[in-house]
């Protein structure tokens, strides 16, 4: 499991566009309203570098700020079981954030409700139709990950890195 991406926070680029992550999942980017032009490439590999996860770029749209101009970022489709695994953490850490114990075999429904969300989610990350990918072939996988986590999170001294509801 990788915990060393950026979790929920914005990353400067080095042109100074910044870069949006959900869970350690690269989602935006912005350009600040800098008007130099940014080969796709070179910037798609920054954020491969920050991110860990090959990605597309969607199309850029208007920004927040009069002349920001952002654009979605989408996840590569065959890096979505480590899309789930991340969205998985993220799951451990808000259980133990809650319920101050690890996820356990009775706590079924929380595991059925994280594990639709999240994976609706990863088709959300990664720009991918529900129809073309089966919930089956991950949940074993999503849940082993994030019932691990929690477990480890419930043995660390360490805060669980979650965004405050």
């Amino acid at each position: 499991m990788d915990r060393h991406t950026p979790m929920n926070e914005w990353k400067r680029l080095s042109n100074g566009f910044d870069v949006e992550f959900r869970h350690g999942i690269p989602y935006r980017v912005s350009d600040n309203g800098i008007e130099s032009p940014v080969p796709a490439a070179r910037l798609l590999e920054e954020i491969v570098e920050l991110g860990k996860l090959q990605v597309q770029l969607g199309d850029w749209e208007s920004g927040e700020q009069p002349t920001e101009h952002e654009a979605r970022l989408y996840v590569e489709e065959q890096e979505f079981a480590r899309v789930l695994e991340r969205l998985a953490q993220a799951a451990a850490a808000v259980f133990i954030d809650r319920f101050n114990k690890p996820i356990d075999t009775s706590d079924i429904d929380w595991d059925r409700l994280e594990y639709l969300s999240d994976f609706n989610a990863a088709l959300d990350h990664c720009g991918v139709d529900g129809e073309r990918i089966d919930p089956d072939t991950y949940r074993a996988a999503y849940l082993d990950t994030m019932h691990r986590e929690s477990q480890r999170l419930a043995q660390t001294t360490e805060p669980p890195m979650v965004e405050p509801e």
